[in-house]
């Protein structure tokens, strides 16, 4: 450590800083292994759904239905995902007339 121009300090600086910059090149290489080893992300229920069993015409049908109704304006956004969730799940949709 009795290095020309290099003070006791300077060396303990030096060593802290290699040691940091290991740390930190660790936990990268850690961080890189853990998200391979991370089993793929699951598919959101409808997706499986919909891979699972494809929708009848009839589905199908309400489906552009109430999609126009959007569209044009006559249902708005919350009430399209409630009418949608409903003919996905099977339900009958109730008031399926426009409201105003």
């Amino acid at each position: 450590m009795d290095a020309p121009g290099m003070q006791p300090w300077q060396w303990a600086v030096w060593v802290v800083g290699v040691t940091a910059f290991a740390v930190v090149i660790g936990l990268v290489i850690a961080a890189a292994v853990r998200a391979a080893r991370r089993p793929p992300e699951l598919p959101s229920a409808a997706q499986r759904l919909q891979r699972q069993s494809p929708p009848s015409p009839e589905v199908e049908a309400q489906l552009r239905e109430l999609a126009g109704l959007q569209q044009a304006g006559r249902i708005g956004e919350v009430e399209y995902e409630r009418r949608r969730a409903e003919v996905l799940a099977g339900a009958p949709a109730p008031g399926n007339d426009p409201q105003p």
